[in-house]
């Protein structure tokens, strides 16, 4: 059976994937590796947040390794764009490999987080779909609570089906909001969770699933 890596994907970009992903590593005690990290002009860059997030609850799992990402870029844009405007070499998303560090590494789950949407630019021909086929991983889908949401969660699900990749379910982040999760239920979409805004991941620690359940 194949060691299983866990693509968080968002419906959208600010969505709440760095803290999902965080609150998962912590929960799992998964690995965690974000492959391509953009905007590091204007913030520190999504590993050393989940890092911290997990040190504000008593640190980094034990069996867990947190991963540099493959590739980094200044500008808070697409990875394609970025590659343009920074001048940089063109992304091959083939040669994009899940890093492993020894034999209790590869044996581990991982968290790997992507960038904005489903559909955000890799390379001029490429997409966050192919880097997710191409690391063979399933996915948690991000999604936010509040208006707007039954559109971009439904045109998420069908992009994963037509790509052929498999989705576990759903997170709603943000303010609670009894009807959207009832109607997306109603619409054949699994609500693995609502994770409301809080301040620490030991506040939201218990409204995730444990991974056998999933």
């Amino acid at each position: 059976m194949m060691t299983p890596r866990i693509f968080i994907a968002g419906t959208d970009t600010d969505i709440g994937k760095t803290f999902i992903s965080a609150l998962l590593v912590k929960k799992w005690a998964f690995d965690y590796w974000k492959p391509i990290q953009t905007g590091l002009e204007e913030d520190q860059g999504d590993t050393k947040t989940v890092v911290d997030l997990l040190n504000q609850c008593g640190g980094v799992p034990e069996q867990s390794t947190i991963f540099e990402p493959a590739l980094t870029y200044m500008k808070p844009l697409s990875p394609w764009r970025c590659t343009v405007l920074e001048n940089r070499e063109a992304i091959d998303v083939q040669g994009i490999a899940v890093p492993s560090t020894d034999q209790k590494t590869l044996s581990n789950g991982m968290i790997i987080e992507g960038a904005g949407g489903l559909l955000v630019p890799i390379g001029k021909g490429t997409f966050t779909t192919d880097l997710i086929k191409q690391l063979d991983a399933s996915v948690i889908l991000i999604a936010r609570s509040e208006l707007g949401t039954l559109n971009h969660t439904l045109m998420s699900i069908e992009i994963l089906k037509q790509n052929g990749i498999p989705i576990h379910g759903v997170v709603l982040n943000g303010r609670l909001n009894k009807d959207n999760k009832l109607a997306l239920s109603e619409l054949g979409v699994r609500i693995l969770a609502e994770v409301p805004t809080v301040e620490s991941l030991d506040h939201a620690i218990d409204l995730v699933p444990d991974f056998n359940m999933l």
